[in-house]
């Protein structure tokens, strides 16, 4: 008598119970619907990096800094900005301890031209290279300057004018001396001015024929 195995009952591979092929048919629909939210996104960023280019880190103005300020590091931050908006000269890193040269505003790329050289401190870091700082006497009292503004260098003849006759008089037009001169100082009786060196020598020799006037100049003229 030959012999024969029992077959089992149960089935080799169970079923899965009823209830659960619900579950089963979320779950694969929710991960279907995450992998086309992440090829949308990759999509997304594949369009911005070809309409923008590629980002690189820029020193963003925090909050607004003035002329002849040093920059803190609460001052700037280091945010990636598209290549194609970072103006040029603009520092990748936070210029803190350097002097501004220029009103600085809030939310604007830092560039190494409006800042002063590293190391450098008070008048001296509102110099540019080949330029000189000047004292102008305050003659004619009236203008509200400070660090960072621009004005012209006006000659308006010999003095003998006003009360104390220390006025310009006697000319038969202004003379300009030196033109978008940059404040460097305000003090009680004068004004340091920065001057281009090829002009210093105009505005000693101005000084010794006679008063000088400052007059102030608008934003970027």
């Amino acid at each position: 008598m030959s012999f024969r195995p029992r077959r089992s009952l149960r089935p080799v591979r169970p079923r899965l119970p009823r209830r659960a092929i619900p579950w089963y048919a979320a779950a694969l629909l929710l991960a279907g619907a995450t992998g086309l939210l992440v090829a949308s996104a990759l999509r997304r960023a594949d369009a911005a990096e070809g309409a923008y280019g590629t980002s690189r880190p820029v020193a963003v103005v925090a909050r607004d800094v003035a002329a002849g300020e040093v920059v803190t590091a609460a001052d700037v931050v280091v945010r990636r900005w598209p290549s194609v908006l970072v103006p040029p000269g603009a520092l990748a890193t936070a210029p803190t301890g350097r002097t501004a040269r220029a009103d600085l505003v809030a939310g604007e790329a830092v560039a190494d031209r409006r800042l002063g050289p590293p190391g450098a401190g008070g008048g001296t870091a509102l110099l540019a290279a080949g330029q000189r700082a000047v004292p102008v006497p305050i003659t004619v009292p009236g203008l509200d300057l400070r660090p960072g503004d621009r004005v012209d260098v006006l000659s308006g003849g010999g003095p003998g004018g006003g009360p104390a006759g220390d006025l310009p008089v006697g000319a038969t037009g202004p003379d300009v001396v030196a033109a978008g001169a940059t404040v460097v100082d305000v003090a009680e009786e004068a004004v340091v001015v920065a001057v281009a060196a090829s002009v210093a020598p105009d505005v000693a020799a101005a000084l010794t024929a006679g008063p000088l006037v400052l007059a102030l100049r608008p934003p970027g003229g």
